[in-house]
């Protein structure tokens, strides 16, 4: 079999796992795939009506600012949440086939992305409503994305090998992320927190890519270098090293599962 041939074969059993994770998700859910694009609206609208007195003076455009923050967020979190018990939900797939492992957590990854789509849907609207600025920087949004979720996959990796092996980290993942939540200028901006609370978030990648994201959204502004550095490096590194830990341990996930 040529190389071009598995390339094509590894993508169709990708798209295949995927389709399967997306029919889980919304069997016997009433709305199905509109919930997806009603819930961060409906997030966003009770943000605002909650905390517009306080923050929407201080922040142009305050729902689409907040809204972006909102999405990718729970992209992150839905998306390595869930892959945290991918392989021990997979158990009897991994032993009876010669699937790549990997591809299991790449297809949650996935369907947490199309999630992640369908709430861009009421978002778009919202960009029109405040009337963002639409610059050519918008072409540079696919990029961010693909990075943001090449580097959600390497946390994935790690996690659901983590997890085999300790069934308390869904726990403190769970913890983890409902602190982090508060670490990535999500509801505020970075400059109402002291310099030691800015310097930590700024070195926090997640809040990198929300911050370019914001940037070229809505306010259609060029992002400084150094962001764009931080999150490419980030990027490598950490998917790096998940594909790393995942390969060298995923051989003794089945005795341990």
């Amino acid at each position: 079999m040529s190389r071009l041939e598995n390339i094509r074969q590894y993508f169709f059993v990708l798209w295949e796992l995927t389709k399967r994770e997306l029919k889980r998700k919304y069997a016997r859910s009433f709305f199905g795939i509109l919930w997806s694009s009603i819930y961060p609206l409906l997030r966003m609208i009770l943000v605002v009506l909650l905390f517009s007195t306080i923050f929407d003076k201080g922040i142009d455009r305050y729902p689409a600012y907040y809204f972006v923050g909102f999405l990718m967020y729970e992209f992150f979190v839905t998306a390595t949440s869930n892959s945290l018990t991918t392989l021990k939900d997979n158990r009897d797939l991994l032993i009876k086939s010669k699937l790549p492992r990997e591809l299991l957590v790449l297809s949650r990854v996935l369907t947490a992305f199309v999630n992640f789509l369908l709430g861009c849907i009421p978002f778009a609207l919202v960009l029109v409503i405040y009337e963002a600025n639409f610059t050519m920087y918008y072409a540079y949004v696919p990029i961010v994305l693909l990075l943001f979720v090449l580097f959600t996959a390497g946390i994935s990796y790690m996690l659901s090998i983590w997890y085999v092996f300790r069934r308390d980290a869904k726990n403190i993942w769970t913890n983890f992320t409902m602190i982090m939540n508060f670490f990535i200028a999500l509801f505020y901006h970075i400059t109402w927190v002291s310099k030691g609370v800015q310097a930590f978030i700024k070195n926090n990648p997640i809040y990198g890519f929300i911050y370019t994201c914001r940037n070229y959204l809505i306010y259609g502004e060029k992002v400084e270098m150094i962001y764009l550095l931080e999150i490419g490096i980030w990027t490598g590194v950490i998917f790096a090293l998940g594909i790393l830990v995942f390969r060298k341990y995923e051989n003794k996930v089945v005795v341990h599962l």
